[in-house]
């Protein structure tokens, strides 16, 4: 558990960023064949762009 928690908190906005973007395209590929399971992707995608665009405001405001 702390090797994936040290994972985001060390990777850079932009790396995250393109994870989220990957996701977000992995859901919407399997969104006609599994709704439940394209929506936690899509669920996890926003919280995951939200992070990195968290994470990016702060190191440019500091």
């Amino acid at each position: 558990m702390n090797k994936f928690l040290s994972f985001f908190k060390t990777t850079s906005p932009l790396i995250l960023l393109l994870i989220g973007v990957g996701v977000e395209i992995l859901s919407k590929i399997i969104e006609t064949k599994f709704p439940t399971i394209a929506m936690g992707l899509q669920l996890l995608t926003f919280m995951l762009i939200i992070y990195a665009l968290i994470k990016f405001f702060n190191s440019k405001f500091k």
